[in-house]
């Protein structure tokens, strides 16, 4: 059956959604850190209330770009072979980074809506605590994802296994005390499945059909 252009181009969406989250943090530059003062954190938040209000809602627009990303790796990883059951666990871990990314946005927005509106200092020294430590569930789910995807890779196709191999060590290292470095080379990892699973769609599928 001849693959629609959106069929062929839809795992360009990990691209997207890397570069959204990338971009978000790079913008967002250094925050205060937990264990600063409160009095600091409120003056600080007020100062860039706009920005980093603006930049939550920009993250959460990643959200669905990786859901469909993952959704189209688990489609071509179950075409690969095999019973599926890496392929949905590679989908699972995908969930948990967009529901990670979620909550990174969401407590973002409360973080810098406290401190310009509410004026309540506890609450604001709460919310920073909080907010430099919920990465967690979107770091676990992006290890998740590579993890299993490339030991499908590897097991039953759909991925070059050198880049199996490769996701292998950063899955495990996402689960060590060197996991901030795992989520960054995870960015990488999904950046390159997207690109390589997007130009196998489009020289499986020929000259388009008008």
């Amino acid at each position: 059956m001849q693959q629609s252009r959106w069929e062929r181009l839809a795992p360009l969406t990990g691209v997207i959604s890397v570069a959204i989250i990338v971009a978000v943090f790079a913008i967002g530059g250094n925050t205060p850190e937990g264990d600063d003062g409160a009095a600091k954190v409120e003056a600080f938040y007020i100062k860039h209330h706009d920005k980093h209000a603006t930049l939550a809602f920009i993250l959460a627009i990643a959200v669905p770009f990786l859901l469909f990303f993952v959704s189209s790796l688990r489609r071509d990883l179950r075409r690969a072979g095999g019973s599926g059951q890496l392929a949905n666990a590679a989908f699972a871990g995908g969930i948990l980074a967009a529901v990670g990314f979620t909550i990174l946005a969401a407590v973002h927005l409360a973080l810098a809506e406290s401190a310009a509106h509410a004026r309540t200092i506890a609450t604001t020294q709460t919310l920073n605590v909080l907010d430099g430590n919920d990465f967690i569930p979107a770091a676990a789910g992006v290890g998740l994802l590579v993890l299993a995807a490339s030991a499908s890779a590897i097991r039953h196709g759909g991925l070059p296994k050198w880049l199996g191999w490769v996701g292998i060590v950063i899955g495990i290292a996402a689960f060590t005390p060197a996991g901030f470095f795992a989520f960054l080379a995870g960015g990488l990892w999904i950046l390159i499945v997207s690109v390589l699973l997007t130009r196998a769609r489009t020289a499986a599928a020929g000259p388009a059909v008008p």
